[in-house]
């Protein structure tokens, strides 16, 4: 017979109520134990605080070995209850990397309309009655069948829930409109997470120069998890060179090449280097610390030609680009995340708008 399930709701206080019933299994035999870190514990429930959704639960209804109990085995979502399990019985403090007005705080200290969002919080579960091993081991299997694999974002994600992903979070949501009209992400990359990812790669750029995007990020990421003194400063100066760039080429970007992250990543870099310069890049270029309105209109005009040689390489033949450019449009065809190519683009979109490098 097809194992089948039943939909319930079931809140914490449940959960609470079979635990002390002994009737509650949060390991069951052929599940690995993963332990989350307190970061991925507080990240959890300062959602519930937030009232916010989780992914449902699986729970299979089964009697135990001496066969005189009926017992609730947690086949997944193991890692929710036990951080709501424990968090309840005063054995952890919620990290004070999440941005919560109850950082830091026990169970105890709470307040009781928060104690009360955390134990009646109602999870959705599948329930499954009497099922074996094998079955709900093949419900498994096909369920992740058609699992997507995380990409390095994702699995950033769930790593990391300090300062520096919270600033590349916010940024990346106060700019969704803007990825979707420049026509930077389409949805489903924003889906995925690639807005996060370029904002967490231009806050890297302003604060230590260009870098290898395969090797830099999770070093951020882990390096100001905990604390983030330049945090409010990075955050403006993000802000100040997005309005910027908004400011000179909001017309032009959508039907460009510089809508494309790599070269995004690049008009960034030369907006961000007129204003604050960026670490370890000498380039000189006239004033530096304001964009003037020549300054603007030298930029749009920079980037408007350039797009034009790139198309006309992907179209033509880069033979039909003029000598000096085909280095840059080189760079933007190939490899493009790597250091190289990044110095070649920055540098070339520079000189081309501002001056001599």
């Amino acid at each position: 017979m097809a194992a089948r399930s039943e939909r319930s709701t079931y809140t914490p206080i449940d959960f609470l109520e079979w635990q002390e019933a002994g009737s509650l299994v949060l390991s069951p035999k052929f599940q690995r134990r993963h332990v989350w870190t307190t970061p991925a514990r507080s990240y959890l429930i300062d959602t519930l605080l937030l009232e916010m959704p989780v992914p449902p639960i699986y729970i299979r209804v089964v009697q135990n070995e001496k066969r005189d109990k009926v017992v609730r085995e947690v086949v997944d979502g193991q890692q929710r209850v036990s951080a709501i399990l424990d968090f309840v019985a005063g054995k952890y403090a919620l990290s004070k990397n999440i941005e919560s007005p109850v950082s830091g705080k026990r169970f105890q200290e709470l307040a009781k309309e928060d104690k009360d969002k955390i134990l009646r919080y109602s999870f959705i579960c599948e329930v499954f009655h009497g099922v074996e091993d094998a079955e709900v081991l093949s419900i498994f299997a096909r369920l992740n069948t058609h699992s997507v694999k995380l990409n390095s974002q994702e699995l950033r994600n769930g790593k990391w829930f300090g300062h520096f992903k919270q600033s590349s979070y916010k940024l990346a949501f106060e700019h969704l409109e803007l990825w979707r009209r420049f026509g930077i992400f389409t949805d489903s990359r924003i889906a995925r997470m690639a807005e996060v990812e370029l904002t967490s790669e231009l806050l890297v750029l302003g604060m230590d120069g260009l870098q290898d995007k395969k090797k830099s990020l999770d070093d951020f990421y882990e390096e100001f998890d905990d604390l983030f003194p330049d945090r409010k400063r990075v955050e403006a100066r993000f802000r100040a060179v997005i309005d910027s760039i908004v400011s000179c080429c909001e017309e032009i970007i959508p039907s460009s090449e510089f809508r494309r992250p790599p070269l995004f990543y690049t008009l960034y870099g030369v907006v961000y280097h007129k204003l604050y310069g960026i670490p370890g890049l000498d380039l000189d270029g006239g004033e530096q610390g304001r964009l003037t309105k020549n300054d603007a209109e030298a930029l749009s005009s920079a980037v408007r030609e350039l797009s034009e040689y790139i198309s006309t390489a992907k179209s033509q033949d880069e033979s039909e680009v003029p000598r000096k450019y085909r280095r840059f449009v080189s760079s933007c065809l190939r490899q493009t995340d790597n250091i190289k190519p990044r110095q070649v683009r920055l540098e070339t979109l520079y000189e081309k708008a501002f001056g001599v490098v």
